[in-house]
């Protein structure tokens, strides 16, 4: 039988985990099979943020392996609002430290991170942005097995 103070806890700790997830505007991955993410393979994401007053994170994800041959990852980050507007970023993502050390955490040989990209952000006007991640490093194919986007309100 449940004691009151473990109901308790476990309400506590739903709620907890609930109105965390209130604060997720969008959050998806695309999966890139083998042999990896190449210069040539970009990947894409509409998103309808909504609010055009809430500030609002932006984060970009990364799954790799541990073959991974480098510390970092170069990627250009290629963003156009709904009336035609774009901006384009090059973004660094440290990926080791360097003593060698995965930044990322993951069970087997997956290893996954996020870079928080944008903070405080607005979408100034309704519609679909679309971000586009292209991978910009000077080794054609990367064994990354994942990217992706996220967007919280801010804090």
């Amino acid at each position: 039988m449940f004691s009151p103070k473990k109901v308790l806890l476990w309400s506590v700790i739903l709620v907890s985990a609930l109105s965390c997830r209130e604060n997720v505007v969008f959050d998806e991955f695309s999966h890139i099979g083998k042999p990896g993410w190449n210069w040539s393979d970009k990947r894409a994401f509409d998103i309808e943020p909504g609010d055009t007053t809430q500030m609002h994170d932006i984060y970009i994800q990364v799954r790799h392996t541990v073959d991974y041959p480098m510390s970092n990852l170069y990627m250009f980050v290629n963003v156009y609002g709904p009336s035609g507007q774009s901006m384009k970023d090059t973004v660094n993502m440290i990926l080791a430290e360097p003593d060698g050390r995965w930044v990322g955490r993951g069970p087997g040989k997956i290893r996954e991170l996020r870079f928080h990209y944008r903070k405080n952000t607005i979408f100034s006007e309704p519609g679909t942005y679309r971000f586009i991640l292209e991978q910009g490093m000077r080794v054609p194919s990367l064994p990354v097995t994942d990217v992706g986007i996220r967007i919280t309100k801010s804090q």
